[in-house]
């Protein structure tokens, strides 16, 4: 995948799309044998997709790691909902969203996100930081080694205490609002100045389910 994907803007607005967020917590040098050294503490997911009045239909949602979960859990639960058309919207979080998750996930398990984060030139758009760098991010801090003592590196198999994470209640609202705010940073490029009369639409119809979600999913 290309550091910066310059195609974004060509592929044009797709009114059937999906915006993904992530929380990711550092982690001790030993998990650097992993496919991904940061722990996926949580996913939040914007879905946005026309209604058969001609107008728009939202949801936003999110899940977060619960006790004895791993990273495993919560693709099962992205797979699920990632649909076979959908463009997908994401943006940097210490590793291009696509590569991290397809690093994660299971062939077996979760064929739609790997065919998904498969198509990095058509389905999936990872928004350079030139046009999200002024997206704030809820910080995860380091997670210290969590390995029993005299075990192997490649043995550790230790999932994350959930006490060192950012509680849930909190981070869930959190992971909802990144993922909103990313789908707006691709969107916009499309409907300032009406470029595409659609998506001028479609981002009338966010502002306005916003206008009226629960409080907790914006805060």
């Amino acid at each position: 995948m290309e550091l910066i994907d310059l195609s974004i803007q060509d592929r044009g607005f797709a009114p059937h799309s999906i915006a993904i967020s992530l929380r990711t917590a550092g982690c001790c040098f030993g998990m650097l044998h992993r496919p991904d050294s940061r722990i996926v503490a949580g996913i939040g997911l914007l879905l946005v997709q026309p209604d058969d009045v001609g107008g728009f239909s939202i949801e936003a949602d999110a899940t977060y790691l619960q006790p004895g979960d791993t990273a495993i859990d919560l693709l099962d639960w992205l797979d699920g909902r990632i649909g076979e058309r959908a463009a997908i919207i994401s943006f940097d979080r210490w590793w291009p969203v696509a590569r991290r998750l397809a690093a994660l996930a299971d062939p077996e398990r979760h064929p739609a996100l790997l065919a998904a984060a498969g198509d990095t030139a058509g389905r999936w758009r990872e928004l350079p930081a030139a046009d999200t760098w002024y997206l704030r991010q809820a910080r995860a801090l380091p997670v210290p080694c969590i390995c029993d003592a005299g075990v192997q590196v490649a043995d550790c198999h230790s999932t994350a205490p959930l006490s060192l994470l950012p509680d849930a209640e909190i981070a869930m609202p959190q992971l909802k609002q990144e993922a909103i705010a990313g789908w707006l940073a691709w969107a916009r490029q499309f409907s300032d100045f009406e470029v595409d009369p659609m998506a001028a639409r479609a981002v009338r119809a966010l502002e306005a389910w916003r206008a009226t979600a629960p409080t907790s999913d914006h805060d």
